[in-house]
């Protein structure tokens, strides 16, 4: 199995604990504003936690970890605690969860953590920083997402703690298990769906359209087959 990695790989190691937690606000994709009142804390203060102006605190830290997967040990040392992880080399892996599904097209399950599975080695720094019992892994059927480089047959692997922002995402969509670009549009209380071929025409879901609309978890990258 080739590797395709979508997004910028970061040292698993090294930089401060600031220069860390302005990695996991800009890899979720959200605004400082966003992550700050995710987080639930003053925009102020998630400020200068990115400046290093001050330390987060263990409340910040238990929601890093809870609503972003986020490796504490890694935030605050730059070291994976782990047993999955190894050394943090770049030739290093972790064992990641492939769940018995596929996306993107036709009919399916939403994602459950009781789904069969095998397990599956990873690169450990597309995961980064989020430990490997956070991740899990499906395979894509279908072409909705070519424009992406996202192809019949890849596997993704997506972060099931993350559902907030815009971004490409598994989605449940009247139980159809799918890969999409979403945009969230809070004042018109709707939601589009975007897929990565100028073949597909956007879909935009509202009011009880939107009952059978499930986020899985943001995808943060994904493997080709060879």
């Amino acid at each position: 199995m080739a590797f395709f990695q979508k997004t910028e790989a970061f040292p698993l190691s090294g930089l401060t604990v600031a220069d860390r937690y302005a990695f996991v606000r800009s890899h979720a994709g959200l605004s400082k504003k966003d992550f700050a009142e995710s987080l639930g804390i003053h925009p102020v203060v998630s400020g200068d936690i990115e400046l290093g102006k001050r330390d987060p605190s263990r409340d910040v830290l238990v929601r890093l970890a809870k609503i972003y997967g986020v490796d504490i040990n890694w935030l605050l040392t730059g070291n994976p605690a782990s047993r999955n992880f190894s050394d943090g080399g770049e030739d290093s892996t972790a064992l990641i969860k492939l769940l018995d599904q596929q996306v993107a097209a036709g009919y399916g399950i939403e994602v459950e953590d009781n789904a069969s599975s095998t397990e599956i080695a990873v690169p450990e720094f597309m995961i980064a920083p989020r430990r490997p019992e956070n991740i899990r892994a499906v395979t894509t059927r279908g072409d909705s997402m070519t424009g992406i480089g996202l192809f019949d047959g890849d596997v993704v692997l997506f972060s099931p703690k993350e559902k907030e922002g815009d971004g490409i995402f598994v989605v449940s969509i009247e139980n159809r298990l799918l890969v999409k670009r979403i945009q969230f549009e809070p004042s018109n209380f709707c939601v589009r769906i975007i897929s990565e071929n100028p073949r597909y025409e956007p879909v935009v879901l509202s009011g009880d359209s939107l009952l059978s609309f499930t986020v899985g978890g943001r995808v943060i990258g994904w493997l080709h087959r060879c």
